[in-house]
Formats: structure tokens, C-alpha cells, sequence
């Protein structure tokens, strides 16, 4: 007769082998829902269970079809966006920066970039301003290659001053870890620094007075890549009305840096079927931001 702290066991460690073969073959944040604790308990056995199975690590999941021909396409999308990046180069060679911050600070981002956000933080020319809490100016590595814009503040960022700190950006820390990227690699803002009353889409006045700050940010940082983070951001930045289905289909440019589109981590917690896409496009924009570095190296 089997035992039933045997049974039990087994169990547990069929458990732990099922999560390990899926952490390799997929983002840790793809598979997480958000309805599963980060740490499954599990009960000590009775002290006289028997010694717990050792277990091997699976080996790799084998590469599917579908993921050689996602391969081939993010290989294609790539070279093609690096050579587009070189024509434009060619054609019209970006001017040196002009930001009077940075060139009063010698080139040092860091420095540059602390003077504007002291210069934003007082910020009253909208009305948001009176209903803020703390503006949100952005946050993330003053020489980041890759800088993530998203449309506003929600409540947790207008009450920390930090962007991306509730529930999205905890999903957004997922995404970026997924592609080898910490928080402190890139730089994370928002078209406005201050929050809309019930978290409402950006108004026309309210973007003409905010939208100088992030284009300052941009020619203080200038990033190799720019990854826009759900329709608002994407259409306020490029000045088109495009769908953001369109919009994720292929690269743009801001001032010559090539701008990719994907939807906002808020959108994917209220339909996590859009997680495979984000999952794609997010590749396709580390592998991009991988390229040109190595272009300028």
C-alpha cells in the first residue's frame, strides 16, 4: 500500500518539475497570470516521510516551427530597421545635441537630466497641477539605449513620484526582466508628469505645455530605440492616428531614432491574450537595441 506522505511528495515534486520546464521554455511574466502566488507553500512532511525524490532538470523544450519562423522574422525585421536607421543616417545626419542643459552640464546626462527634472517638478502651466500629488518626471539610466514612454500617471505613481510602481509597472519589471533588462538599464517617463482625474486619456492643451519636458528628456538621453507603451503614447509621439494595431506592424522615427509601439502593461492585465504579442514585439525591440549598439561600437 502506497504511503500518503508519499503520494504527497510526489506530487509536490511533479509540481516543481512542471514549473521549471515551463520557466525555460518561456518569460516567467508571460506565464504568470497574476492570480498565483509567487510561492507555492508546501507542508512539511511527517518526519517519517520518506526522503524527498531528487529530481533532474529538464532539458530545453525543442525549438518549434513556430518559433524558427518567429526567429527568421525577427532576423528580417532587424536588418532591415538597421539598414533603414544607416539610409537615414546618410541622408540626414543628426545635429549635435542642442539641449542647453546638456551642453551646461558638458555632456553629462546625469547631471543635465537632474536640472530639468528640478525645473519640471514645479511644473503649474496645466491645470493638472492642482490635483496632482507629486509630479512624475521618470526615472531609469541617464545612458539608457532604450527609453519606454507611457501616457500618464496612475494613482500609485502620483502618490510615490515614480512612474510604472503600481500593478502595470509591476508587470512592465516582468516584461523587461524577460529580456534581460533591469529598470535601472533603461528609462522609464510618461507624455504627462501629472496625473488625469480617474485616469483618463491625455487632453490636446494638456499634452501642448507637458510634451516639451519628455522632448527634452529625449535630447538629453538620446536613446538608441524607443519603445511606446500603448496607443496614447504612440500617437501623441508620432502625430498620427494610427491604430496601435498599425502602429506595432513596423518601425518609426522620432527625430531619427527608431520608435517601436506595443501595448501598455495596464492593457495586459485586462486581457492577458495580448501577452504572446507583447512578448514578441519586446524581443524584436531588445534585439534591435542589441544591433545597433553593436552597429556603433
Amino acid at each position: 500500500m502506497t504511503n500518503r506522505a508519499d503520494d504527497h511528495q510526489t506530487i509536490i515534486t511533479d509540481l516543481l518539475s512542471w514549473i521549471r520546464q515551463n520557466q525555460t521554455v518561456g518569460a516567467q511574466w508571460y506565464i504568470d497570470e497574476g492570480d498565483r502566488p509567487d510561492v507555492i507553500p508546501v507542508k512539511a512532511a511527517p518526519a517519517k516521510a520518506a526522503a524527498p525524490v531528487s529530481v533532474p532538470a529538464p532539458a530545453p523544450a525543442p525549438a518549434t516551427d513556430k518559433d524558427a519562423a518567429f526567429r527568421a522574422m525577427c532576423d528580417r525585421f532587424v536588418a532591415d530597421t538597421v539598414a533603414l536607421v544607416q539610409r537615414e543616417a546618410a541622408a540626414s545626419p543628426r545635429p549635435a545635441p542642442d539641449e542647453p542643459l546638456l551642453i551646461a552640464h558638458d555632456g553629462d546626462a546625469a547631471a543635465a537630466l537632474a536640472a530639468l527634472r528640478d525645473e519640471v517638478l514645479p511644473c503649474t502651466a496645466c491645470d493638472l497641477s492642482g490635483s496632482r500629488k507629486k509630479t512624475v518626471f521618470g526615472a531609469g539610466n541617464p545612458r539608457a539605449d532604450v527609453v519606454f514612454i507611457g501616457e500618464a500617471p496612475g494613482r500609485d505613481e502620483d502618490l510615490q513620484g515614480e512612474p510604472f510602481v503600481g500593478p502595470s509597472g509591476q508587470l512592465l519589471t516582468r516584461i523587461l526582466g524577460a529580456i534581460g533588462f533591469a529598470r535601472e538599464d533603461v528609462f522609464i517617463c510618461n507624455i504627462l508628469k501629472c496625473r488625469p482625474p480617474n485616469n483618463r486619456d491625455p487632453q490636446p492643451q494638456e499634452v501642448v505645455h507637458c510634451e516639451p519636458h519628455l522632448k527634452r528628456q529625449l535630447a538629453i538621453l538620446q536613446p538608441r530605440v524607443i519603445c511606446c507603451l500603448g496607443r496614447v503614447a504612440a500617437q501623441t509621439l508620432l502625430k498620427t492616428d494610427l491604430s496601435l494595431g498599425k502602429l506595432r506592424r513596423t518601425v518609426h522615427f522620432y527625430e531619427g531614432v527608431p520608435v517601436m509601439a506595443t501595448f501598455h502593461p495596464a492593457a495586459l492585465l485586462r486581457n492577458p491574450g495580448w501577452k504572446r504579442d507583447t512578448w514578441e514585439d519586446v524581443r524584436k525591440l531588445r534585439a534591435l537595441s542589441d544591433a545597433l549598439r553593436e552597429l556603433e561600437a
